[in-house]
Order: structure tokens, then C-alpha cells, then sequence
């Protein structure tokens, strides 16, 4: 069985690999380029389902796009069950009709977004970067992930939030939507500019918030991020975390990874005797 949502789970799974040391991960698949290396990431689920389930693969594939690239894709795992990131590399160069169809689906499958928001700020940062200037060694225009690359520009989102300095805390509806929208944001400043926004609501914050600002605190990859929201957890004691919540947090000081220790002993440094 192979379907749109396994396609994008074997990606995440893959990033969170990449996330670790992306600049190593990508030498040692040949060393060819970030685009090229992320292309064949998008596309390696495809190509091994495409030997399992031949029928479901074609079906998933063509419900994303079915232009004459897809068909190329295709005709290209059958030469070659596994390519190359150098074989990538030269497929995109060569052939307008593969580069845009393999543009669709790394914009589609949020190839990009989700490998950022895997990164801290800096990473981020280099791979934008990366990313744009590798672009422009290519004869295609690559217009949509430059289009995306813009949205990702993390200015725009964090001026909208810096809007709601003025409410002193106390957000309407609309207001504590962006701030959780923004929580899971792609770029690690404006997560952590949400942190600190949520750190002086004045009210008791909704509960889907302060789940999603302690998965923040102990679970993201940035780590001005996790410390703004370890600080908002603090700032906001007895109206945001339950008994449960330091269960919780307690329960990752004896996980075997120590990124989730430390984290949990930041945490629980913020809330200070209220822990």
C-alpha cells in the first residue's frame, strides 16, 4: 500500500535524519547540491514503492501531477530502480518537463518547509540560502520554490505578530490562531517570537496552546526556541500547566537522549517552585 500520506511520513522520517547534520547528509550522497539531494529525497519514497506497489505508486503519483514529466519519472525508475543524486542532478538540467514536475512535488509533499522547521535558525538560514543560489545554476526558472523560498522569508510573519505587542496580552480569537500558527512555523524565529507572546497572555491560554508550547519547549530543534517557550511555561505557572503537564515533563528527564533531558530541565528551571 502506498498513498500520498505514507509518501510525506517517509520524508519526515528522512528529514529528521537530515536535521541532525544536513550538511554531512549531503557529501555523502555525492555531494552534488542541496536541490539535487532533497529532489531525490522527495522522489525515493516513489521510486521504492514504485517495485512493491507498481499500481499504487502510478495511482499516487498521477493524483499529484500527471504531466509529461511524471510520465519520465517513471519511465526512468524503470531503466533504474534506484538513481543517483548525480543522476538527479543531470535528469533536472536536462529536461524541463522532469524539473517541473519534480518541482511540483517537492513544493506539494512540503519538502522544504518541513526540512526548515528540522533545523535551528542558523541551519535554516543556510539552507535558504543554499537553496536560492543553487537555483540559479539551473536553465529552469524554478519559479515556485522561489516563490515559496519568499514566503519563508520569516519578516513578513513576525511583523504580523509583533502587531499583537499592542493587545498587552490580552488576545481575541484571531490573535491566539496566529500565535498557534505560528508555533509550528517553518522558521525558528517565529516560533520562538510566538513563545514569547503567549508568555504574557493574561489569561489562562487554551489548552491546544499549551500543548503545542511544551512540545516547543521540549521537543524543538532550536534551541532560542525552546528556551522562550520554557520561558512562557514559566511566566504562566498554574495557568497552563497541569499536573499532568509535569508528569510530562518530568518523564523526559530519564529519556535516553539527553537534547530531551536538557530540555526538561530547562523547563522545569523556569517553573521553579511551582514544579
Amino acid at each position: 500500500m502506498f498513498d500520498r500520506h505514507l509518501w510525506q511520513r517517509q520524508i519526515i522520517d528522512y528529514l529528521d535524519v537530515f536535521a541532525r547534520h544536513p550538511r554531512q547528509e549531503v557529501q555523502l550522497s555525492g555531494g552534488a547540491g542541496v536541490v539535487p539531494h532533497l529532489a531525490l529525497r522527495t522522489l525515493h519514497p516513489f521510486f521504492h514503492a514504485f517495485h512493491t506497489y507498481p499500481v499504487d505508486a502510478t495511482i499516487t503519483l498521477a493524483a499529484i501531477t500527471h504531466d509529461a514529466g511524471a510520465n519520465l519519472l517513471v519511465q526512468r525508475v524503470l531503466r533504474n530502480r534506484y538513481p543517483t543524486v548525480m543522476d538527479i542532478d543531470r535528469d533536472l538540467r536536462a529536461s524541463q518537463e522532469v524539473c517541473v514536475t519534480v518541482e511540483h512535488l517537492v513544493v506539494e509533499l512540503q519538502t522544504i518547509p518541513l526540512a526548515i522547521q528540522r533545523l535551528n535558525a542558523r541551519r535554516g538560514s543556510w539552507l535558504r540560502s543554499t537553496i536560492e543560489r543553487e537555483l540559479d545554476a539551473y536553465p529552469w526558472s524554478f519559479a515556485r520554490i522561489r516563490n515559496l523560498l519568499r514566503e519563508l522569508n520569516e519578516q513578513n510573519r513576525i511583523e504580523s505578530l509583533r502587531r499583537l505587542r499592542s493587545c498587552n496580552g490580552r488576545y481575541g480569537a484571531d490573535d491566539l490562531a496566529l500565535i498557534e500558527a505560528s508555533l509550528s512555523d517553518a522558521v525558528a524565529q517565529v516560533r520562538a517570537y510566538a513563545a514569547r507572546l503567549l508568555g504574557v497572555m493574561v489569561d489562562a491560554p487554551p489548552m491546544s496552546l499549551v500543548i503545542r508550547l511544551l512540545q516547543v519547549a521540549l521537543r524543538d530543534s532550536d534551541a532560542e526556541t525552546r528556551f522562550a517557550a520554557a520561558r512562557a511555561l514559566g511566566l504562566l505557572r498554574e495557568r497552563a500547566v497541569t499536573n499532568d503537564a509535569l508528569t510530562y515533563i518530568e518523564s523526559h528527564l530519564c529519556h535516553e537522549d539527553p537534547f530531551y533531558r536538557s530540555a526538561a530541565a530547562l523547563v522545569l528551571g523556569q517553573l521553579g517552585d511551582y514544579a
